[in-house]
């Protein structure tokens, strides 16, 4: 194909051909999103990391940041996006709610960060190590799609870059069509 064919495709054609792609939005790109699931018991909290597609978060870096802003246990999700710890530190007044600050890192831009507020221990004596505990359980990944992964600063790096790259192609393609008449 050469360069004077180019100009017999109809410009109408070509903007209903940008618009369609520039319009139609990708449903395989929200696989890419990470996000959290809390499992676990009054004693230990255990979180399960994963993406949007369902596939495990497996040995993600994970922070955890004590109340009192302290890093307080750095770790690895196992290969299945499983974490716990149990959160409690000494010298702390464990009868206040406490927030604690988990981030999580694959190391390939996917990060997820929560607080987990502990429940306050209104009580001095420890648990009955015979009573079962109830299981807290969330069966909904919750998180983000990977388009709001982004930090705003790439978005909107992103949009301008795509807009720059039409406007350039424009301009192409009338110098072109404009040479062509010549």
């Amino acid at each position: 194909m050469h360069l004077a064919d180019i100009s017999r495709v109809p410009v109408i054609m070509l903007l209903v051909a940008l618009s369609v792609l520039i319009v139609s939005e990708p449903t395989d790109a929200r696989a890419h999103g990470a996000g959290w699931q809390a499992v676990g018991n009054e004693n230990t909290v255990r979180y399960r990391f994963g993406y949007t597609d369902g596939s495990p978060m497996g040995f993600a870096e994970v922070i955890v940041t004590a109340p009192d802003g302290k890093i307080w246990q750095k770790a690895r999700t196992d290969r299945s996006g499983h974490f716990a710890f149990a959160p409690d530190q000494p010298g702390l007044d464990m009868t206040q709610p406490q927030n604690w600050h988990i981030r999580v890192d694959d190391g390939m831009g996917h990060v997820v960060q929560l607080t987990h507020q502990s429940k306050p221990d209104i009580t001095s004596d420890p648990p009955d190590p015979t009573t079962p505990t109830a299981p807290v359980a969330n069966t909904t990944m919750r998180g983000t799609t990977a388009m709001f992964d982004l930090p705003v600063w790439a978005g909107m790096l992103f949009g301008l870059s795509l807009l720059a790259n039409l406007y350039g192609g424009l301009l192409l393609w009338g110098r072109m069509r404009k040479a062509h008449q010549s």
